[in-house]
C-alpha cells in the first residue's frame, strides 16, 4: 500500500508532496534534506550515479524513482509497506509523471482538480482478491492435488498461498507452520522486486544446515531433499495476484511438481479472471 507520493530534486533537497494517504506523520522540512543527504552518501559510497533507490525504516520502504533517467536530479518518492514491488511502484511513477510533468513545479504546485483527481485515482489503486467467486469445492480441489504429492513423499508444502502485489498474502490454500523457516510474505517480496511482475518463477536451492536438522527431527529423511519457491501470476500482466509455492521436494521432480502449480493456477486464473480490473496506468 502506497502512503506518500511526493517528487523531489536530490541536488538541491527540494521536494513537494503529491498524494499521501496521512498515515505517515512527518516533517517535509526535515524528510527532503534527509533523503538527499543518503542519495549522496550513497553515491559517495557506490562511486555510483545511481545514488538511493530505496530505503528501509522499520515497515515502511522510500523507494525513489527517476522518471527522466538517473543523470536528472528529479526524483518521484514513494513511500510504502515493506512488499510493495518495485516495478509496480515505476509503473505508477511513469503515469503519474506523464499527468503532472508541465505542473511540477517547486515553487508553487497547484495541478487543476482533473488532473488530481486523476493522480489520485493511479495512487490508490489496487485490486481486491475476488475470494467470495471461489467455490469451496473448488479450493478443496486444488488443494488435494498437492495433498496426493505430500502422500507420495515428494513433496512438503510449507506454504501456499496468493500473494497480492501491494497487500501480501490474501488467501492461503496450505501452510505448515512446522516447516517455516522464512517469512513467504517478505521473500515473495524480496523475489518479485528481483524479476520482471510477469515472470514464471522456480527456484530450487539446496537445503542449509540448519533447514536438515530440523526435517529429520520430524523423522522426514533429508537426504536427496531441496528447497523450493514457485511463483506465477494469475490470470495475465493486468492482475495483482500471483500464486505462491514455498516446499521442501525430492531431487529431479522439479517437472511433476511444477506441472501441478502450473494447473492450480490455470484453475484459479479461471474462477478470478472476470473480477480483474484494468489498472490506469
Amino acid at each position: 500500500m502506497i502512503h506518500l507520493i511526493a517528487f523531489m530534486d536530490v541536488e538541491s533537497g527540494l521536494g513537494r508532496r503529491i498524494y499521501s494517504d496521512e498515515t505517515l506523520m512527518m516533517s517535509e522540512e526535515l524528510v527532503w534534506p534527509m533523503i538527499c543527504a543518503l542519495n549522496n552518501f550513497v553515491i559517495e559510497c557506490t562511486k555510483s550515479e545511481r545514488g538511493l533507490i530505496n530505503a528501509a525504516l522499520e515497515d515502511i520502504k522510500i523507494y525513489l524513482y527517476s522518471p527522466l533517467g538517473e543523470a536528472n536530479p528529479l526524483r518521484f518518492v514513494f513511500f510504502t509497506d515493506l512488499f510493495d514491488n518495485n516495478e509496480y511502484l515505476e509503473m505508477r511513477g511513469q503515469r503519474i509523471f506523464e499527468i503532472l510533468s508541465q505542473y511540477i513545479s517547486f515553487e508553487v504546485f497547484e495541478p487543476p482538480a482533473e488532473i488530481q483527481e486523476k493522480v489520485l485515482k493511479i495512487a490508490q489503486y489496487t485490486q481486491q482478491f475476488p475470494s467470495d467467486t471461489l467455490e469451496p469445492i473448488l479450493i478443496d480441489r486444488l488443494k488435494l492435488k498437492l495433498k496426493r504429492l505430500e502422500d507420495e513423499g515428494k513433496i512438503l508444502v510449507a506454504d501456499l498461498f496468493v500473494g497480492d502485489i501491494d497487500q501480501g498474502k490474501v488467501l492461503s490454500l496450505a501452510s505448515n507452520e512446522a516447516l517455516h523457516e522464512k517469512n513467504s510474505v517478505v521473500l515473495f517480496s524480496e523475489l518479485l522486486t528481483a524479476f520482471s511482475i510477469d515472470s514464471e518463477i522456480f527456484v530450487k536451492s539446496s537445503l542449509t544446515r540448519k533447514e536438515r536438522e530440523k526435517l529429520d527431527k520430524m523423522d522426514i529423511n533429508s537426504l536427496g531433499m531441496n528447497e523450493g519457491w514457485f511463483l506465477k501470476q494469475l490470470v495475465g500482466k493486468e492482475s495483482d495476484f500471483w500464486l505462491i509455492g514455498y516446499f521442501f521436494f525430492r531431487e529431479n521432480l522439479e517437472m511433476e511438481i511444477s506441472d501441478t502449480l502450473n494447473l492450480i493456477t490455470t484453475e484459479l486464473s479461471a474462477e478470478i479472471k472476470d473480477a480483474i480490473t484494468v489498472r490506469p496506468f
